[in-house]
């Protein structure tokens, strides 16, 4: 009965970045008693583009002609591991916000909504255009984009300096012509 019961409060998790399997962040999610549930790819195209520190970053589809299906993983994870996951992302700092996505599980073609965390909507298409738009994006984050990434503890104190480096960044843009 307990097991029905946490399963009910499960809530799917697309991860396209540093939580797969294998990549840097993965083991604070295995941590968290998070079931894989298979590989997925996004239903429809969404933008995903590598920022400061090589942390990627999904983006709703900023045009029309933006945006690729984007390959990830998909987990089952408790509120407790949910709310573990928020404090990793910084939603608590606008940094990342959870939205629904929908993915179909690779190998099923089974169409699951699960929850993503996407680039906040305050700097979202900012950081887009700044990465290079529709040139920069990429259908899936890899282990080379992996090996250029800086984890929490080689960055500014607190993810608040994640933050501050992906403003800086966009602050960087040369201005349009």
């Amino acid at each position: 009965m307990e097991a029905a019961a946490a399963t009910a409060t499960a809530t799917m998790v697309f991860v396209y970045g540093t939580l797969k399997r294998g990549f840097p962040n993965h083991p604070r999610l295995a941590a968290s008693g998070s079931p894989f549930a298979g590989a997925a790819c996004t239903t429809t195209p969404v933008s995903l583009v590598i920022g400061p520190y090589s942390v990627p970053f999904l983006v709703p589809a900023p045009t029309p002609s933006a945006g690729r299906l984007v390959s990830g993983e998909l987990f089952s994870a408790s509120p407790s591991a949910l709310a573990d996951l928020d404090m990793l992302e910084g939603t608590h700092l606008g940094v990342y916000e959870r939205r629904r996505i929908a993915v179909v599980v690779d190998g099923t073609g089974r169409e699951v909504e699960a929850e993503a965390y996407f680039a906040n909507a305050s700097y979202a298409e900012d950081l887009w255009r700044r990465c290079g738009g529709e040139a920069a994006e990429v259908g899936e984050y890899t282990v080379e984009h992996a090996g250029s990434y800086v984890p929490p503890s080689g960055r500014s104190p607190g993810v608040s300096g994640l933050m501050d480096a992906v403003r800086s960044f966009i602050a960087a843009t040369p201005p349009e012509s």
